[in-house]
């Protein structure tokens, strides 16, 4: 599908965050970010969040009383046919306007265009409750689904990516609900899911979807986590089946999901580490912290407060230790601040090089003999 915005000018921007970026890190000189600047061109408009907010209010004020103007020429009896009309009409101005404003204004995620793009969405479904009351929940969230997806792929729009993402895990559930078994496997098949679409979404190295395939790796690996995660799917169960007990029923499979809540957030704190993916090494450390929670509701024999005793005494004593043994980088991994480092990688040696511009002084680091000549570069984290 052809994209809404200027490729060209995302890859720029993108080039001119990372130059931004190195030259907070003094890895380039003023005059080198400005040549950046000439060379990479980008003329998106792109106002402060502040900004956005307010653009982002006032144009959905602005669709709401164009909705109602619309209305009042057309409006019947309150007719499901009269309603999706105006619908219609009003989804058509919304695109025509968003089309129009992102090819002359230069929009891009401002506020005014992801209005639009929501008015519209919003206007599309309407036809589809209003004449179609009688569909069920899987076949709303095949429609919304193809709805959500296809703006995503056009706009790049995280908002509808997440949609997209909620509505297909939706979809199964809705769907597995529906077979006797369908409740038992229902973990497995979400983790399976979730797992599709990790897979997939890794494979997209396209700048114009970044900032969506990084939100979908986060919701599949949290989907995948809490699929396999022992308290979600013992309460969900018992929530499922309406069991109002004192205490949920225990599961079919307990040890296999006794091993998931182990298992799956150290996997995503050592390829995190392994791979310096932040993704993972978050999600692992939050997904472990989870599973001590899930630990301590059904077998902790210490009190609550005997609990946060022990483990703030065990943070502080292992942040104490990482941080000394971590001084030093050791295995590409750091406890200091990215920002504080001098150096990052060898990419930003080979661009300030290729810039035409010896690197600021006192930030002069030798490699092999040679300031920008020698090898043995590596990243740390």
């Amino acid at each position: 599908m052809k994209k809404a915005y200027n490729e060209t000018w995302i890859d720029n921007l993108h080039i001119l965050n990372t130059a931004d970026h190195w030259f907070e890190k003094k890895l380039i000189s003023q005059e080198q970010l400005e040549n950046a600047r000439k060379a990479f061109p980008q003329k998106f408009y792109r106002p402060g969040i502040f900004v956005k907010i307010g653009l982002f209010i006032f144009t959905l004020i602005a669709c709401s009383f164009a909705s109602g103007f619309v209305s009042l020429f057309l409006i019947g009896n309150g007719a499901g046919e009269n309603i999706s009309i105006i619908s219609l009409i009003c989804m058509a101005g919304f695109i025509f306007f968003l089309e129009l404003l992102i090819k002359n204004n230069g929009l891009y995620h401002s506020g005014v265009d992801n209005a639009l793009l929501y008015a519209a969405m919003g206007a599309a479904v309407v036809p589809f409750v209003s004449l179609f009351d009688n569909l069920e929940v899987w076949q709303y969230c095949i429609i919304l689904f193809a709805v959500a997806f296809t703006a995503t792929l056009r706009y790049a729009d995280m908002v509808t990516a997440a949609s997209a993402f909620f509505l297909l895990i939706c979809l199964l559930g809705n769907l597995m609900m529906k077979f006797p078994i369908g409740k038992a496997i229902l973990p497995f098949a979400v983790m399976a899911l979730s797992a599709v679409i990790y897979l997939l979404v890794r494979k997209d190295k396209s700048t114009y979807y970044e900032r969506c395939t990084k939100l979908i790796e986060v919701l599949s690996l949290t989907t995948f986590y809490l699929g396999g995660n022992y308290l979600i799917v013992r309460e969900g169960n018992a929530l499922l089946n309406d069991l109002n007990l004192p205490f949920a029923p225990q599961i079919p499979f307990a040890p296999l999901f006794y091993l998931f809540t182990l298992s799956i957030p150290i996997v995503y704190i050592f390829f995190g580490l392994r791979k310096k993916d932040r993704i993972l090494l978050i999600l692992g450390l939050l997904a472990f912290a989870l599973s001590v929670y899930t630990y301590r509701h059904y077998f902790s024999p210490f009190t609550p407060a005997q609990e946060l005793a022990i483990a703030g005494m065990f943070m502080i004593i292992l942040s104490a230790a990482l941080i000394k043994y971590l001084h030093t980088p050791k295995h590409g991994i750091s406890d200091e601040q990215e920002g504080k480092r001098k150096l990052a990688n060898l990419e930003a040696i080979l661009v300030a090089q290729h810039l035409g511009q010896t690197p600021v002084e006192g930030n002069n680091v030798e490699f092999g003999g040679g300031n920008f000549g020698g090898g043995g570069a590596g990243e740390t984290y």
